[in-house]
């Protein structure tokens, strides 16, 4: 028996649960392995509780050892890692990250890459590594059915961000999340999935139906950001608050990634062009693409193109 995500690290989490599967005539102690679709903690967090109640073994994707890590020094290097984003992005007196949770104590975990195959059910699925919502999004497939389960890869209802996050590797560049989430749908719309079973909300069909219409509300939010920078050259946070005046607390970084991500997809496209002063990064359209007569801005000084 196989559970697909372990849900908060919070008692009432636990007993929902619990009561859900008493309905079927289970029990935690039932669950022979658990596979997490990715590391955020609504779908990892119970991990730890579960395992004192019962000996299943877990797999996650292999994207996930960093994040596993026992090294204080790995913690320490994806912190500094998120204090420069929210200086570069403006935000750096604005948002400071809450102390994450740590996912401490999981025994017998075992990684899973892309293309390997799974047992669960008295099924065979097949992984994918769906890269975007987060560095470590797994997705399965079950070939003879069609079904699948995606995690937050796909949602029915709301569209999920691409998370900024560190490297796998120390002094590798930042990834463009959303260039990478857009790939992966791409790739998983030529899957001939049947059913697809989220993190969040109802099972659904017509997949490709979906994924069309998240590509295309990326494309409102780039334009979106076209007109706030049609009032001059702005920082990530300066653009988010406009977007997103209500956001507040932890909750401004949802609003730091949105605009990141598609201010990167933005710049490979030649659409925008950005440059650091004092540290921050200033963002505004491209030459090309202004219509207004508007000047770029200047060249950044020396020691801040170094940055």
């Amino acid at each position: 028996m196989t559970l697909i995500d372990a849900g908060l690290r919070r008692p009432e989490s636990v007993a929902q649960l619990e009561a859900g599967l008493a309905d079927l005539g289970l029990s935690i102690a039932d669950i022979e392995q658990i596979v997490v679709t990715h590391m955020h903690t609504d779908h990892s967090g119970g991990v730890a509780e579960l395992q004192k109640r019962t000996n299943a073994r877990v797999w996650v994707s292999e994207a996930a050892r960093s994040v596993l890590s026992d090294d204080p020094r790995e913690w320490e290097r994806m912190e500094a890692f998120y204090r420069a984003f929210a200086i570069e992005a403006g935000a750096g007196t604005v948002w400071h990250r809450d102390r994450p949770f740590r996912p401490w104590g999981w025994r017998d975990v075992n990684y899973l890459r892309d293309g390997d195959r799974i047992l669960a059910g008295g099924r065979e699925w097949q992984v994918l590594y769906t890269p975007g919502h987060s560095r470590t999004d797994i997705c399965l497939w079950d070939a003879a059915s069609g079904e699948a389960l995606v995690g937050d890869h796909l949602l029915p209802d709301i569209s999920a961000n691409a998370f900024v996050e560190p490297p796998v590797r120390a002094r590798a560049p930042r990834p463009r999340p959303l260039l990478e989430y857009r790939e992966s749908m791409r790739r998983t719309r030529e899957l001939p999935w049947t059913v697809v079973h989220p993190g969040h909300g109802a099972s659904f069909q017509d997949h490709r139906a979906l994924i069309d219409r998240r590509l295309a509300e990326q494309e409102a939010r780039c334009q979106q950001i076209r007109d706030a920078l049609r009032a001059g050259a702005q920082t990530v946070y300066e653009i988010s608050r406009q977007l997103f005046p209500r956001l507040a607390d932890g909750a401004v970084f949802l609003g730091l990634s949105e605009v990141q991500g598609h201010l990167d997809l933005m710049e490979s496209r030649g659409e925008v062009t950005s440059v650091l002063r004092g540290g921050v990064r200033y963002w505004q359209e491209a030459a090309a693409h202004r219509q207004d007569g508007r000047q770029d801005l200047p060249q950044a000084p020396a020691q801040d193109a170094a940055e």
